[in-house]
């Protein structure tokens, strides 16, 4: 098993992170924890040196299998993995979402889970979007309870979750007492999904009838990747290859033979999200490369990627 993966379940096609049990159907809050292999608790416990307690820090300690994960202070409160999809549930309505992946990293310090919403967004002729709700929970004190909308592009599973983020719709939440009181702030946060989805479809629809010369892409791709424009020959090896890879997929990357993508924005900014999902070097294995898609490096150069791409329709 992969050593950054604690546990993972996938229904569907096997997507960008191409590990874990495949189930055969989108599953509820509780086959999602147990196919996950989630279903397992985290409690405080104080911290001691030699000298006694260490005041306001407590320990985060696996039930199961008594592991470490990380180490926290003042009013932190575990949120369980049991109650973080309740808690989703609560968001979505336990009708309206079905989850298709859930997992942790690590030692089972970060746990995550994405469901589907009903409805798809069409961008162009058989360009369909499917609509996901994603939320995040740390047990090691590195992030709050984030919440937020991922589209996902059906043609290449292509995760664009940098589309939305600029768009204000995620929610974050401090590990306190008062977070079971917070459903109520949360859906209000994320109250017009459909309304934030449909202005993700009509942005996508401008970029597709939007054509771009070959400078203009370049500028493009170097604006997105902040690659100094300067000659193809100066730059550094691996920043060649990168920009060349880009290009390639520009050209002939998953989805592109559809009517309206080649060529276009809409394409551009396509090329740069597959990239980051599955040909952008990670340190690590698979595991490091999931946090960067979702929480880090490549979810940043995604939401700069739909900045870029807005700026091609201003």
């Amino acid at each position: 098993m992969s050593a950054n993966i604690q546990s993972m379940a996938y229904y569907g096609e096997k997507p960008w992170h191409d590990f874990g049990t495949k189930v055969e159907s989108a599953m509820t809050a509780q086959e999602a924890i147990k196919a996950a292999g989630l279903d397992w608790t985290v409690k405080l416990e104080p911290v001691f040196t030699a000298q006694g307690p260490v005041e306001g820090y407590h320990a985060v300690i696996r039930d199961d299998n008594k592991e470490t994960l990380g180490m926290v202070q003042g009013r932190y409160r575990p949120l369980q993995n049991k109650e973080a999809f309740s808690f989703f549930d609560s968001i979505v309505g336990e009708k309206a979402a079905m989850y298709h992946t859930a997992g942790a990293l690590g030692k089972g310090e970060r746990i995550w889970m994405l469901a589907k919403l009903p409805g798809t967004i069409q961008i162009i002729n058989d360009d369909v979007t499917d609509k996901y709700l994603l939320m995040a929970n740390s047990h090691d004190g590195t992030m709050k309870v984030t919440i937020m909308l991922t589209p996902i592009r059906v043609v290449c599973q292509n995760t664009l979750n940098g589309a939305l983020s600029s768009l204000a719709s995620r929610a974050s939440l401090k590990h306190t007492e008062s977070i079971g009181l917070k459903i109520e702030e949360v859906r209000q946060t994320l109250g017009m999904v459909n309304s934030r989805f449909n202005e993700f479809a009509e942005i996508g629809k401008r970029l597709a009838v939007t054509d771009l010369t070959k400078q203009a892409f370049k500028d493009y791709v170097r604006h997105t990747l902040n690659v100094s424009d300067t000659d193809h020959s100066d730059l550094p090896t691996r920043t060649k290859n990168i920009l060349d890879k880009v290009s390639e997929l520009f050209e002939t990357g998953k989805g592109t033979d559809i009517p309206g993508v080649r060529g276009t924005a809409w394409g551009a900014y396509n090329a740069i999200t597959e990239y980051v999902d599955y040909h952008r070097p990670t340190k690590g294995d698979i595991g490091n490369r999931t946090k960067s898609l979702l929480f880090g490096s490549g979810s940043i150069i995604k939401e700069r990627a739909w900045n870029k791409a807005l700026e091609l329709i201003a």
